[in-house]
């Protein structure tokens, strides 16, 4: 992925990381039912007052200065700091020093290709810096063996309102998913609902040169797969193959093609979903989904034979899925939210002129598809060692990150996250981060109304780089604005989120814990099972071969998790998320 195009996304929330939601998800229970209902899964939730101010100075300054200690997983980004600027002495570093007499100093640093694996070790010898960021893996491990510091009376001491505002309500599920026997141990960094979701990209100009309108149904859909097959709208020439898909995608999606896909058909890969029993299922493969998944495979086989699939695409990397993209080939991607940043962007600087849109998932029939959706995900802590003289720090240095990065109050974004020239990565070298979990949905909400009234004025900083990039590309065609305008306007992919959020078109996972020893002993061999069998029936096998995986899921998986994650669920007072979202 190219690290540049990929840095606006990272400054305001966005992780790539492969979550295998079908071992479990790693997040937590987002915004949950439980948290307002004071279910068994809130028993030990921490309570927060998010509009009380805090007893003691969250931002109150350390006279005489103190060290303290932690490392860098990706000292590559120093790369996007200006000279004479380094990972060990940039604004980060300076700014703590003189707001909080905090001094930052690195144990280590490490390329990020390393970083798990050093951070691993480093956990496993147990010679741990004052503060880190870990996944949420790593926090589970470190809890368990008693490595982290209690930062409970810190946080409720020293939290600032707006960190605690988005660690409550909504966003509840964000600290419960740090929070171990009515203790909190670690800040979490995390996402909502609110930013995120999956979706169908257009080549929207081509759709109209067809004389068709943007799909409501996988019948409309259809026709505009049927329309670019056989029409060279571009004059680009070469054999056209209207869906963009790789081999690669296998990997990092889990079951080979965007979620939108299968959701089209009531399919929901990576989550849980409630059955009509009660009970909780695999939203792909459960006993009253897996004819959803049927039907999809089918479609897929059927799209493959009319050659809306390159024949090839079993054999084709990243590289190769970017260039079908990139030379006029695939014109519809199923995809997310980011999409307009990579690797739409690389279609644009080949072909200035093209048009993109993101549509709100077709439905295979009449019942309104839903997008998979997890409430809240962690997707990293901050954390403090066992023993550290001073934990309340790391909630000081949160607060001013906070204030810095994503208050719209109080932040410098240009100066502190994202450089408005060359969209170079500043947060990048502080390495805990906390965004937040719903800065982009916020933004989209400004943007796209100032979109509406012509009035820009009094804009929070960021929000106001994202409008002038998108007027640009409204008004200009600058490319460079393509990004924020497909995704801040109401044009672009959070409005679509918008659309799922009011239609109550999200489906939820229900399982918000950790995953289980036995998801994480029979993930694997089910996913092999499942790559081998996708394969074979996209291009043209027997259907049979569905059949086969799943009787090989029901032994290995079904039959080992399924107990596990239903007394989890009961434990739960079997509460839904679903029903929370749809009740809001």
């Amino acid at each position: 992925m190219n690290k540049k195009n990929m840095l606006a996304p990272l400054a305001i929330g966005l992780s790539l990381t492969l979550m295998m939601s079908a071992c479990g998800d790693n997040g937590s229970d987002g915004g949950n039912a439980g948290a307002k209902n004071g279910s068994a899964a809130s028993e030990t939730a921490v309570q927060l007052d998010p509009n009380a101010e805090p007893p003691q100075d969250p931002y109150g300054k350390y006279d005489p200065p103190v060290t303290v200690t932690t490392v860098h997983t990706n000292n590559e980004v120093a790369t996007n700091l200006k000279k004479p600027d380094t990972l060990e002495s940039n604004i980060y570093t300076r700014t703590w020093a003189e707001k909080l007499g905090i001094n930052l100093k690195f144990n280590w640093t490490s390329p990020g290709a390393q970083g798990e694996e050093k951070m691993n070790l480093m956990i496993a010898s147990g010679d741990l810096p004052d503060f880190f960021y870990v996944s949420p893996a790593q926090f589970e491990r470190l809890a368990s063996t008693g490595q982290l510091e209690d930062l409970t009376q810190a946080l409720q001491d020293y939290g600032s309102t707006y960190m605690k505002k988005y660690l409550t309500g909504d966003y509840a599920g964000l600290l419960e998913g740090v929070t171990k026997n009515g203790k909190v141990y670690g800040i979490p960094n995390g996402q909502t609902y609110h930013d995120s979701g999956f979706m169908l990209w257009l080549r929207s100009d081509n759709v109209e040169m067809a004389g068709l309108a943007l799909p409501k149904t996988v019948d409309d859909l259809d026709k505009i797969l049927d329309a670019f097959k056989h029409n060279d709208y571009d004059n680009s020439g070469g054999e056209k193959y209207p869906i963009a898909l790789a081999d690669a995608n296998i990997a990092s999606n889990f079951w080979g093609i965007g979620d939108a896909f299968f959701n089209m058909f009531h399919a929901y890969p990576n989550i849980w979903v409630k059955n009509g029993k009660g009970e909780l299922e695999d939203g792909m493969f459960g006993p009253e989904h897996r004819e959803n998944t049927r039907k999809a495979l089918l479609k897929l086989q059927e799209y493959y034979k009319k050659g809306y699939i390159n024949p090839d695409f079993a054999t084709f990397d990243d590289t190769k899925y970017n260039e079908s993209i990139v030379n006029n080939q695939s014109g519809v991607v199923f995809g997310g939210l980011w999409d307009a940043w990579w690797p739409l962007n690389l279609n644009l600087d080949k072909h200035p002129d093209n048009k993109w849109l993101p549509v709100a998932i077709p439905s295979a029939d009449g019942e309104p598809a839903k997008s998979s959706v997890t409430a809240a995900t962690v997707l990293g802590i901050s954390v403090a060692r066992k023993g550290v003289e001073h934990p309340e720090a790391l909630v000081k240095m949160e607060n001013l990150y906070h204030d810095l990065n994503n208050n719209p109050k109080t932040m410098q974004f240009g100066k502190y996250n994202t450089d408005p020239k060359d969209n170079s990565g500043i947060f990048l070298a502080y390495p805990m981060p906390v965004y937040n979990p719903s800065f982009n949905y916020e933004a989209y909400q400004v943007v796209s109304g100032a979109f509406k009234s012509g009035k820009a004025d009094g804009m929070p900083e960021s929000d106001k780089l994202f409008y002038d990039q998108a007027k640009a590309y409204a008004d200009k065609n600058d490319k460079a604005g393509f990004p924020s305008y497909l995704s801040y306007t109401d044009q672009g992919s959070l409005a679509v989120v918008d659309g799922y959020i009011k239609n109550k078109a999200f489906q939820m996972n229900e399982y918000t814990a950790m995953p289980t020893q036995e998801m994480i002993d029979n993930a694997p061999i089910v996913k092999k099972a499942y790559d081998v069998m996708f394969l074979n029936v996209v291009k043209g096998g027997d259907i049979g071969q569905y059949d086969d995986f799943l009787k090989q899921y029901d032994a290995l998986y079904m039959s080992a998790v399924y107990p596990g994650v239903n007394k989890w669920f009961e434990a739960k007072n079997k509460e839904s998320i679903q029903s929370w979202f749809e009740s809001k």
